[in-house]
């Protein structure tokens, strides 16, 4: 999710704005789901995702309700809106709607007071020093909503919906990482016999997963007018991008935004991933869809507002590029993390399983010992009087062992009977 209160104030199709009414009581999380059940999608990531969500989504419906300010909005650039320049503008919105802003304002100071007062009365005392303050309005005028107010609440949603798209991107390679992780950790669980078996298998998942037919380039003329055929059921040799634009500019405000765009990748993304298939990992195709939707920014959206427009899509049917079809390098042809960092992880979550008395000793010498793995003394620390033997240490090709990487204790016992080095295993 990558869309920003900028995009968001210029296209959103909410209708007028909520009146203000007396004092709410908090809502639970399923509570909001159900209440938010109605709205555009993206205003429901919005408001489940940020901590003032729901402030926010009050204040825009507030301000569309205006037609000067929601004009100005319109016709300014786009560098203007997300400094918060815009939020001067402010000065020359209708009084009444000054006054929601006002009790908006009002009640969001409250929420952020009842907060504390929990937080106080758990710890039986605020720790002043860890005390969050809220960044998002001007917390030193708690009565009226000022320019200062919108400005502040412009950049912080910028600012935080930026920091949860590349979180998004952190989450999706520890996830990745600890499936493989989770995977070695079976195997060395395994007999030899029930390891190789599982090797198998698991190399024919792979297999079935990378065997489907490649996918067309987002955005390309091939990839739309599969989209025109088979979703719009429309004549494929009668493809026309103006009549494409307004078929998929579902609320009709002239734009695309990112859910709108992200839907035209539905039929592509069938080819690879089949919901009913065990190799097929939803949570990737989910991530395909997301760099799928970067790709398509990047290139179309000229002005940097998060926002595809009618003339901006128009003018990327006209370049040489949108003819061409250069191909989709999905997911399973990519490198997702490097082995750098997966040893790093590795290593993290081992220590953190051995701390919970989740891991043997043993389990670590299997996971660790394994192709191209360095032992780190950080994990394996030989304790004295231990002896590893040829039962319990195996190390494979590749692995080595240096002094840096394996402190061995006094009386601790390495030797050719009990430990089992492999070819091309140099040990230092």
């Amino acid at each position: 999710m990558n869309n920003i209160f900028i995009g968001l104030l210029i296209l959103l199709p909410l209708s007028t704005a909520l009146p203000v009414k007396e004092k709410q009581p908090e809502l639970t999380p399923e509570q909001q789901k159900e209440e938010l059940k109605d709205e555009p999608p993206v205003l429901q990531d919005w408001e489940l995702s940020l901590e003032y969500g729901r402030y926010l989504k009050e204040v825009i419906q507030a301000l569309e309700s205006d037609s000067a300010f929601r004009k100005k909005l319109e016709e300014a650039e786009a560098d203007d809106i997300k400094s918060g320049k815009i939020a001067r503008e402010l000065h020359f919105v209708d009084h009444n709607i000054r006054t929601k802003l006002d009790e908006l304002k009002r009640r969001e100071l409250e929420r952020i007071r009842h907060l504390a007062v929990q937080a106080n009365e758990l710890s039986n005392g605020l720790d002043h020093k860890n005390l969050k303050i809220p960044v998002h309005l001007d917390h030193k005028n708690p009565t009226r909503f000022e320019v200062e107010d919108l400005r502040k609440l412009i950049k912080q949603t910028s600012n935080d919906l930026e920091k949860m798209d590349e979180q998004r991107k952190k989450d999706f390679s520890r996830y990745e990482m600890e499936k493989e992780f989770e995977y070695k950790q079976k195997l060395a669980e395994m007999t030899p016999e029930e390891r190789k078996k599982a090797e198998l298998e698991h190399e024919e998942q792979m297999k079935k997963h990378k065997d489907h037919p490649k996918l067309h380039h987002p955005g390309s003329k091939q990839q739309l007018e599969q989209v025109w055929e088979e979703e719009d059921h429309m004549n494929k040799e009668e493809f026309n991008p103006k009549t494409f634009f307004h078929l998929h500019d579902l609320d009709g405000n002239g734009h695309w935004d990112e859910n709108e765009v992200k839907a035209l990748f539905l039929k592509e993304l069938e080819k690879a991933y089949d919901p009913n298939a065990t190799e097929d990992d939803l949570m990737e195709r989910d991530e395909e869809m997301e760099r799928m939707r970067e790709h398509i920014f990047a290139e179309a959206d000229t002005n940097d507002d998060d926002l595809i427009s009618f003339d901006e899509f128009l003018e990327q049917t006209r370049r040489n590029e949108f003819e061409r079809d250069e191909g989709w390098q999905t997911l399973d042809e990519q490198e997702l993390y490097s082995q750098q960092e997966y040893e790093q992880y590795q290593q993290q979550r081992l220590l953190e399983l051995q701390a919970a008395g989740l891991c043997s000793f043993m389990t670590v010498i299997d996971l660790l010992v394994m192709p191209d793995t360095v032992l780190c003394s950080d994990i394996l620390s030989v304790m004295p009087d231990t002896v590893l033997c040829s039962d319990n240490l195996s190390v494979m090709l590749d692995t080595v062992l240096c002094s840096d990487n394996l402190s061995v204790m006094p009386d601790t016992v390495l030797c050719s009977d009990n430990l089992s080095v492999m070819p091309d295993s140099p040990v230092q």
